[in-house]
């Protein structure tokens, strides 16, 4: 059984890299029809990718909704589970069940749903596609921050501030955002990167109104297929680099995490030997 865990491996990468490799391939070629591999080789659909000014409104547009995204759900979110973990603790158990109701909800029937609300009441559907995304991405942030609250001590480090004198505004910006930071840059990318990459929510409620990186790649796809694939190939990119920078701010928090834990093994190790040689000399005396 052994012997067959590196082949049945080695199948399932090759099962994922080869539409990747073709990807690439085709967007590097001009004809690819008669032969196991392309023709020729060029990077013209590249450039002319990058020098079409609606690919670069289209980049603009996701940066700019995933940024507005993004921002709204920090500065919404982390005082919000500072707040409850500090103040009311018991409501954590039930809003962990009732943040997972977004995966239960098909984004078909979400979208049917605020067309209705929304459609007549004068709101710009730009605003109320930002609260849709807020809403899908309330789990990922919930679940992160609130682990990432637990491990800190955050009642304690807060009472410990608040002894000294410190406004809870302090206390957020210089005690508890940089214990969090970490945590919060992984919940960040992850959410910015979803968000950058989202096409159903986007499409159904606004569409070509406001066309992001993945409609225009689906626009070009029925254009051309070279530069769909080149655009395929530059998101990949994207998300790769992101994926990179997850993981090594990943591996960060798990060394600072175990370097945490070996200095309170140490601490608590030298304070028993401390109360045994305290109790040997009161003995001894």
């Amino acid at each position: 059984m052994k012997k067959l865990v590196k082949p049945i491996l080695f199948c399932f990468v090759l099962y994922y890299l080869l539409p990747i490799i073709g990807t690439i391939l085709y967007a590097s070629s001009t004809k690819w029809s008669k032969s196991l591999l392309p023709s020729d080789f060029t990077l013209q659909w590249f450039q002319q990718l990058l020098t079409d000014r609606e690919f670069i409104a289209a980049v603009g547009r996701s940066l700019l909704l995933a940024g507005v995204v993004l921002v709204t759900i920090l500065l919404l979110m982390i005082p919000t589970i500072i707040w409850i973990h500090l103040y009311f603790p018991r409501l954590n158990r039930w809003l962990e069940k009732l943040l997972l109701l977004p995966y239960a909800l098909p984004g078909v029937i979400l979208v049917t749903a605020l067309l209705r609300t929304y459609a007549k009441t004068g709101i710009s559907m730009f605003v109320v596609l930002v609260g849709a995304l807020f809403i899908t991405a309330l789990p990922i942030v919930y679940l992160s921050l609130n682990n990432q609250m637990r491990l800190i001590n955050l009642k304690e480090l807060v009472d410990a501030a608040e002894t000294l004198g410190a406004p809870m505004s302090t206390i957020i910006i210089q005690v508890l955002f940089p214990n969090i930071r970490i945590g919060a840059t992984l919940v960040s990318l992850m959410i910015f990167s979803s968000v950058f990459g989202e096409y159903m929510l986007t499409n159904l409620l606004i569409g070509g109104r406001f066309q992001t990186v993945r409609i225009y790649m689906l626009r070009r796809m029925n254009e051309n297929g070279h530069l769909a694939s080149a655009v395929m190939v530059l998101y990949l990119l994207f998300m790769v680099g992101i994926a990179l920078t997850t993981f090594m701010l990943t591996n960060r928090q798990k060394q600072q995490l175990s370097l945490k834990q070996t200095r309170e093994e140490k601490q608590s190790k030298n304070e028993a030997l401390k109360g045994v040689v305290t109790e040997n000399v009161f003995r001894n005396t």
